[in-house]
């Protein structure tokens, strides 16, 4: 209703059905939109080449395996240990399935549909995205990785790439809805340029300079009493 003269696709659910999905990306390729308007789910169907996903992949691989060396034969770290290669296990599975012909609909890829913003509603959806971190012992650090924000990461990473550190926009009213280490996902997605200039793009690094783990009495998960507790819950070394 704002922009009339506007050229746009609102793509259906219909559209994004797998045999018509090749024909809607062709469209969004060929076509000269001004916005291409999909659901999340649509978002996620849209595939980007198996070579930039192998190549995301297998750079948090070498960042995994940098930190399991680091922690070596630690006996107070094997629960750490346990964790990050459990983690590395799921993303060697991530990276072979990427070989898997039977699943591949022969679609453009997202890099080849000429896209070159992201505005991203809700985008609190996307909060569970995979970090690695040795503090695994600490509570209030949800370890929880969703293929949704994964793919998401992907995406958003790739236009920043072609925009020079910009192109997306998040737009959420709960960017931090039950932990504060949920900033840091969000700092992932649209400021990872600055997170590596400041050498704070591991989440550790983040957490040692911005965060603080607080020790406090709980009340215990069954209501039956109260517990000492360490948990990551408050922000430092930033303005008000």
């Amino acid at each position: 209703m704002l922009y009339p003269g506007a050229n746009i696709l609102a793509a259906t659910k219909e559209d994004f059905a797998k045999d018509k999905r090749r024909e809607l990306t062709s469209r969004i390729a060929t076509g000269n939109w001004d916005a291409v308007i999909v659901t999340h789910s649509g978002f996620e169907k849209i595939p980007l080449s198996e070579k930039y996903q192998s190549n995301v992949i297998q750079e948090q691989l070498d960042e995994l395996e940098k930190v399991l060396q680091e922690l070596g034969d630690d006996p107070d770290e094997r629960r750490t240990v346990k964790q990050l290669e459990s983690a590395k296990k799921k993303l060697e599975t991530k990276l072979e399935s990427l070989a898997d012909n039977d699943r591949k609909d022969n679609t453009l890829s997202f890099e080849e549909l000429g896209v070159d913003r992201v505005f991203v509603d809700e985008a609190h959806y996307y909060k569970n995205l995979f970090y690695i971190s040795k503090m695994t012992r600490i509570a209030g650090l949800p370890q929880t990785a969703s293929a949704r924000a994964f793919d998401m990461y992907l995406k958003t990473r790739y236009i920043q790439e072609i925009n020079g550190g910009g192109g997306v926009v998040f737009a959420t009213g709960t960017p931090i809805a039950n932990s504060v280490a949920e900033m840091f996902t969000m700092q992932r997605y649209l400021q990872m340029g600055t997170l590596r200039k400041q050498s704070v793009h591991h989440f550790d690094n983040w957490a040692a300079t911005f965060g603080e783990a607080v020790t406090a009495m709980e009340l215990s998960p069954d209501g039956g009493g109260y517990r000492l507790n360490t948990r990551f819950a408050r922000f430092v070394n930033v303005p008000e």
